[in-house]
């Protein structure tokens, strides 16, 4: 996703693509787990201009953990070109699924 996107690993942080997602995987538990005990903390949000924003903004407690977990280990890669052909497979891409060819996808491959 973060190649698609323009992004790729800090060379220099020494990560894989794993352990990005499971650092991600972990900070979104970790909310999930609170909420049983502090609810509504997931929609809770603060006013800030973290990660170079271009100005002061809302913040939710998710946005903020995911955005320091990726601006840590992913920088832009220098090599992606923004074009049109470019946004067009990314919208393909990211385009909410045919549910009748995800059931004929899940029964083809368990039958």
């Amino acid at each position: 996703m973060a190649g698609m996107l323009g992004f790729r690993l800090r060379p220099e942080a020494g990560v894989t693509s794993e352990t990005l997602a499971a650092l991600a995987d972990a900070a979104m538990r970790a909310l999930v787990m609170t909420a049983l005990a502090t609810p509504g903390i997931g929609a809770q949000e603060v006013t800030a201009r973290p990660f170079d924003a271009p100005a002061v903004g809302q913040w939710s407690l998710p946005a903020l953990g995911l955005g320091a977990i990726a601006t840590a280990f992913l920088e832009a890669d220098p090599t992606f070109t923004w074009d049109e052909a470019r946004a067009a497979t990314i919208r393909t891409t990211l385009a909410e699924p045919d549910p009748t060819q995800l059931m004929n996808a899940a029964t083809r491959r368990w039958g």
